[in-house]
């Protein structure tokens, strides 16, 4: 049990890991959550070499099976309470007087182990009386009667349960990765770690106290200059948004969709300046897209695109063309609204149903054709469990004409199923990410889709690799992997994303990467729990790749952020004019400017890579820009020289 991680224990009360029965329907999400912190205190491990030498766990067991513990009166209170307030552990159920009298009292002065055999024996005598006159358990004893039965129970494989992150955790239906969050750790010590040297030159796009993650970043096609970024927060329900004036050398912060919003913020922007970001918002029933004319400077009022059981929304624009895909019930769905200027587009088209695509967790993207452009989307199946699983693809040939989407293709096989756990992602957990882009540009390799995803060389070995195939002929047929990350280790590799310069063709991909944590570097002793952040980039096709460049400025660690969805489920970058953007959620604090410190919680951090082809830019002087909604961090940063290399031969 100490090896499973909260989610996984969260998992098995909810539904169940024979002998016991499933508790999601009789525990409350914060009882459930209050049991795996009883679990994890030491005082859980002496409680549970107890039971076994008392021999009572049989009775434990023989309770739970039945259903005997229940939790209506806890409940009923809980569905009554007006303002959603939790009970303790303190909170007791009606006992007879008798019960109450022999639960867990003991004399103050008996030593540790007799006051633990008193406990034990008290224990048993409740269960006795609590079974043989039918009262009530109070919240504390069914607590313990559950760590009893978690410590024999072995790892399981997942389904999907969902609940979002924000201040109030909102349960939504089964079939999406919206975060089951835990319960917030102990507070951290004030000693905030000293930071640490940067190994790279970075600079902190988000500067403030609590996580952001699941970033996403794209830059203005007709002013280079000009950044966005963004990402969820953990304390609040909007979009934390920056931008940028000056490539990225001092960032304007503040909030969009500012209290309506839950998460999944993901965006593109268009050759007519038009920037458009998809969310879900704060009730976790809406996919919506607002649009920014001014640089991101400001956005629209949300246009709904779509409504019910939703998750993971991506967004993808074409020549004249925007295009919204997302989760629904289980079953991918897309949208698509034509675009003929600089604040006119839409408006959406009738909802398109994908065939046969159940499944989640992918991406789409438009390329060269009629009709703004044709369509794919990509996604993975099944969406529980650790793998292995299938990813597949299907295509919108005409883009916004009547035609509709194709068959479903079969891309590739992966070991990394819908919620695969390693080190450094050990409470959220990963999927394949499947992301893809489709190049129209009219160059060598026009009309080449390239797809993205992450697989494991053996299941559950925790070497997981990030490798890309591409496709010619619109998606009918695809390519053996190429194996993007370049490092001889058996570490991890994660959460990739693809970007297509629209401008020269080449194509850059960035991923969390744990290469050099080998137990002695790295946060502490443990190998492939630390990540940091890597890109590279191909400029034949996707036939070879560059020698991997490290982009963060230190090693992060996921746990330490306390974050609940560690890294997230995506980190979006851009590519534009021979440089790969990227932003990524990083607690290595390593230039000393998060408010949190070293090790606790993320900030957004960003390096560009230099590609071949491109002109640095030059170190402009950084100054404050007013914002509404945040003061202003200006973070100067110097200017890396460009590192071109040429495509190293393929690999054999």
């Amino acid at each position: 049990m100490r090896k499973e991680t909260d989610g996984e224990l969260f998992w098995k009360i909810t539904v169940g890991k024979k002998p016991m029965p499933g508790y999601g329907t009789r525990l409350s999400p914060t009882d459930r959550w209050n049991v795996i912190n009883y679990l994890r205190t030491p005082a859980k491990e002496m409680l549970r070499k107890r039971l076994i030498r008392d021999r009572i766990t049989i009775r434990f067991l023989k309770l739970l099976s039945i259903g005997g513990i229940g939790i209506t009166d806890c409940r009923r209170r809980h569905l009554r309470s007006e303002n959603k307030s939790r009970h303790s552990f303190g909170n007791r159920s009606r006992i007879t007087a008798n019960c109450v009298s022999r639960r867990f009292s003991a004399p103050s002065n008996m030593t540790e182990n007799q006051n633990n055999t008193s406990l034990a024996n008290s224990l048993r005598s409740a269960l006795t009386c609590r079974n043989n006159r039918k009262t009530h358990m109070n919240t504390r004893l069914r607590l313990i009667a559950l760590a009893a039965v978690f410590a024999f129970l072995t790892p399981t494989t997942f389904t999907l349960h969902a609940r979002m992150p924000g201040p109030e955790a909102i349960d939504v239906p089964d079939g999406t990765r919206k975060c089951i969050k835990p319960k917030s750790r102990a507070p951290l010590p004030n000693d905030l770690l000293a930071p640490l040297t940067c190994v790279e030159p970075v600079v902190n796009v988000s500067v403030r106290p609590a996580n952001e993650s699941e970033s996403f970043v794209v830059v203005n096609p007709t002013n280079t200059n000009n950044l966005v970024a963004f990402s969820n927060l953990d304390t609040a329900n909007s979009i934390f948004r920056a931008y940028s004036t000056d490539a990225g050398a001092s960032w304007t912060r503040g909030t969009v969709a500012t209290g309506v919003a839950c998460c999944d913020g993901q965006a593109a922007w268009d050759t007519f300046g038009n920037l458009f970001l998809v969310y879900i918002n704060s009730s976790v029933n809406q996919i919506n897209v607002i649009l920014s004319t001014d640089g991101g400077v400001t956005f629209s009022a949300p246009v709904t695109a779509g409504t019910g059981s939703v998750d993971q929304p991506s967004i993808a624009v074409g020549n004249g063309s925007v295009w919204v895909d997302w989760n629904s019930s289980g079953s991918m769905v897309a949208r698509g609204a034509p675009v003929t200027g600089l604040g006119a587009w839409g408006p959406f088209n009738a909802l398109q149903t994908i065939p046969s695509a159940t499944g989640s967790f992918g991406g789409i993207a438009v390329g060269p054709g009629p009709g703004g452009g044709k369509v794919i989307v990509t996604y993975q199946s099944p969406t529980g469990g650790q793998g292995p699983a299938t990813i597949y693809a299907n295509v919108d040939a005409d883009g916004l004409g009547a035609g509709g989407f194709g068959a479903r293709i079969t891309v590739s096989t992966t070991n990394v199923g819908g919620f695969d756990f390693i080190p450094a992602q050990n409470e959220r957990s990963i999927d394949a990410e499947a992301g893809l882009v489709w190049d129209a540009t009219g160059g060598p390799f026009n009309n080449r889709i390239y797809l993205v995803y992450t697989d494991e060389t053996v299941n559950e070995n925790n070497d997981t690799d990030i490798l890309m195939r591409t496709s010619t002929d619109d998606g009918a047929t695809w390519s053996a992997p190429v194996r993007v990350n370049d490092d001889a280790t058996t570490n991890s590799q994660f959460l990739p994303y693809v970007a297509l310069d629209p401008t020269t063709g080449t194509v850059g991909v960035g991923f969390h990467d744990c290469r050099n944590d080998d137990g002695v570097n790295g946060t502490n002793n443990i190998p492939n729990d630390d990540a940091e952040y890597y890109g590279t980039f191909s400029t034949d096709g996707g036939v070879t790749w560059a020698p991997n460049m490290r982009l963060s400025g230190g090693f992060s660690n996921a746990t330490d952020s306390g974050n609940g969805i560690d890294y997230g489920d995506y980190v979006g970058q851009s590519v534009l004019a021979g440089k790969l953007y990227t932003v990524w959620a990083d607690n290595a604090n390593c230039d000393g400017t998060n408010p949190d410190g070293t090790l606790h919680a993320f900030d957004l951090y960003t390096n560009t890579l230099m590609l071949p082809g491109a002109s640095p830019t030059p170190t402009p002087t950084a100054t404050a820009t007013a914002t509404p909604t945040a003061t202003p961090t200006s973070t100067p940063r110097a200017t890396p020289t460009p590192r071109p290399r040429p495509t190293p031969p393929p690999r054999p």
